[in-house]
């Protein structure tokens, strides 16, 4: 089971702790956007070929013991997804996926990362542009917590707020397929197996976009951009720091309200790789993957 001190916070809101209503915050619950991934994965039982039989290839292989997490059966994965995805919504997209595909999301769900959390397919391109607008944290279940920017998951180094860009895998095979590549490559299972240190993290690793998923690999990622304000990206995260704090404290912002632009293309990126301690503190695991677009699309980073 996670470690519900180290991922996404289950708080149930006091009595008038919500504050001032947020007419402009996304109003929709998780369980909402669970329902609506949902149908669309009814909706859309074929998958893309490709990635499909990349999966089939590569997750059947995966050893979850060697990537820091606990060990998942075959025959355990569904009914993990089953009995967990009403509280934790992003297990949903794997719904429709092979057993292989769901031993990795439900041995990543039970390991201390995010990766599958906030950057996989559950989280849509709305949610997306907004986590990078006005920092609604797709891993936040508390709605209220949401919309006033607060941070949904804590790492080793405490809480994990988004910068200048987000970005997701938005295929669940191809997700499974990109972790189960990156955990085998060498630099990756480097570091996994380096000697676990008290304070010590290893250095983030990123690898080819194409070399995880193959020439037409960037198409499955997609991200989100704040947009500069006067040219800077430091005055833009400025605004919307201010943006964020008077709508969670009721005020008129007298910042202008953020945006976000879609990156254009992610080919030529790469996936980064951060590592982090188990939850035993006995080793290292990855605890997030993300796609990173080229370095001419690229304006900060994204977690």
């Amino acid at each position: 089971m996670p470690d519900r001190d180290a991922r996404p916070e289950r708080h149930v809101l006091a009595a008038g702790e919500a504050g001032v209503a947020r007419a402009c915050a996304e109003p929709r619950s998780r369980a909402e956007y669970a329902a609506d991934i949902r149908q669309r994965a009814v909706l859309s039982q074929e998958r893309e070929a490709d990635a499909s039989a990349a999966a089939d290839a590569a997750v059947r292989r995966f050893d979850p013991r060697r990537a820091g997490l606990p060990e998942v059966s075959i025959a355990d994965p569904a009914a993990y997804l089953d009995a967990h995805q009403a509280e934790r919504p992003w297990l949903t997209a794997a719904g429709g996926c092979s057993p292989e595909v769901q031993r990795v999301f439900a041995a990543l769900d039970q390991g201390g990362g995010h990766a599958h959390i906030r950057h996989e397919g559950w989280v849509t391109e709305e949610m997306s542009e907004r986590r990078v607008a006005y920092l609604e944290d797709p891993a936040q279940i508390d709605p209220a917590k949401r919309s006033s920017g607060i941070d949904g998951v804590r790492t080793p180094e405490g809480p994990h707020r988004c910068r200048e860009t987000t970005s997701r895998i938005g295929n669940p095979d191809a997700f499974a397929v990109a972790f189960v590549r990156g955990v085998e490559h060498p630099t990756v299972k480097a570091a996994l197996d380096m000697a676990f240190t008290p304070g010590r993290i290893p250095r983030p690793v990123s690898l080819s976009i194409a070399d995880l998923l193959g020439p037409d690999g960037h198409r499955h990622c997609t991200g989100w951009r704040l947009q500069p304000v006067r040219d800077s990206m430091a005055v833009a995260r400025e605004h919307r720091a201010a943006w964020v704090d008077a709508r969670a404290h009721g005020r008129h912002p007298d910042a202008p309200e953020p945006k976000a632009q879609p990156v254009g293309t992610f080919a030529g990126g790469t996936i980064v790789f951060a590592f982090g301690p188990t939850r035993a503190r006995d080793g290292y695991e990855v605890v997030t993957m993300y796609p990173r677009p080229p370095r001419d699309e690229r304006q900060g980073g994204s977690r």
